[in-house]
């Protein structure tokens, strides 16, 4: 997230899968999603020249994952009276933060974690130690 120009909006490149009930958990989805900026605004969130009042926010609710590369990721739903969007984005500090609509945060562990970190330090070993041979 960034703050752009003087103003006290916050932004951030994200990817938006747009009126979808169901949280979208797939690779698949997300590969097909479409890349925006949202921004959350003064009055409301606005995104891929759409806006959402605060007002008009049913529920909010915040994904939070940890990854294979030790960071942590997160998919923001947001539902309206019109459906659901749901935003995929890193979880930086700015998230961890008040913001200016209420939302529910609720930490996840996708299956598998521990193998793929696992493997994912395997994999760093591997090279590093091709390196130091050669």
């Amino acid at each position: 997230m960034e703050h752009r120009g003087t103003s006290e909006k916050l932004s951030c490149t994200c990817k938006v899968i747009y009126d979808r009930d169901e949280l979208p958990r797939s690779n698949k989805q997300w590969t097909r999603a479409k890349r925006c900026t949202l921004t959350l605004e003064d009055n409301g969130l606005s995104y891929d020249d759409r806006f959402i009042s605060y007002d008009d926010i049913h529920h909010a609710r915040l994904h939070i994952y940890p990854s294979a590369f030790f960071f942590e990721y997160g998919i923001l739903s947001i539902a309206t009276r019109k459906g659901t969007d749901h935003f995929g984005i890193k979880y930086s500090p700015e998230w961890q933060g008040d913001l200016p609509f209420a939302v529910e945060r609720v930490k996840e562990e996708p299956p598998f974690i521990l193998f793929r970190r696992i493997v994912m330090l395997g994999i760093i070993i591997y090279i590093f130690w091709e390196v130091v041979q050669h």
